[in-house]
């Protein structure tokens, strides 16, 4: 097999790469039909990412989205347990005549933050019962001073401003008078109503 290669080609070169003096005349043939698509070839490495362009303009804002479904109902919040109150009403009947006539929350401090529940009576007498944690209520109930020397003290109310950063206690009598504090220690006379 190596001869029959060999031999065309040391022909072709003992002959010289240039014609002889015949003119060497090729024919010009037509082009034979074009063949089929080849297979597509395999995906290219993905290229690095271009710079970042500027940020577009801010458009419209949309229309309102429609309400929401009402959520659940909570579950129901704890008040003092009965058991307390009547601890409350066995030191109150040993004062003829006096009356519970409000009950208050209270919340001082942020951390640790201090809860619980102020009763106040009509002589006056104020008494708490701390909570042991935002999360669990107090079990002792005591007497906390008085805001006056008088027996028609009527309402007992609370207003907190800031998460209960700042908050007032009003405690107002039968005949007009408003105690304030903002402690539950120190009360003063803040106004009387005139009701005649």
């Amino acid at each position: 097999m190596r001869l029959h290669l060999f031999l065309p080609l040391l022909l072709f070169l003992n002959m010289g790469c240039t014609p002889t003096t015949r003119e060497l005349i090729i024919p010009i043939a037509t082009p034979g039909p074009q063949g089929n698509q080849g297979d597509e070839g395999e995906t290219g490495a993905t290229g690095t990412g271009g710079e970042q362009g500027s940020q577009g303009e801010t458009g419209m804002q949309g229309d309102t989205g429609p309400k929401g479904d009402t959520g659940l109902r909570g579950p129901a919040g704890k008040s003092v347990p009965a058991e307390q109150l009547k601890q409350l009403e066995a030191i109150l009947a040993r004062e003829a005549g006096e009356i519970i006539v409000g009950t208050e929350s209270y919340s001082f401090g942020l951390a640790p933050r201090i809860t619980g529940f102020c009763f106040l009576t009509n002589h006056g007498r104020l008494f708490k019962l701390k909570n042991k944690n935002t999360q669990i209520l107090g079990e002792t109930i005591m007497e906390n001073g008085k805001i006056a020397d008088r027996n028609d003290f009527t309402y007992l109310v609370r207003s907190a401003y800031g998460d209960d950063v700042k908050q007032y206690f009003l405690a107002v009598t039968q005949s007009g008078l408003i105690y304030a504090s903002e402690d539950l220690e120190t009360w003063k006379q803040q106004g009387d109503i005139n009701l005649d």
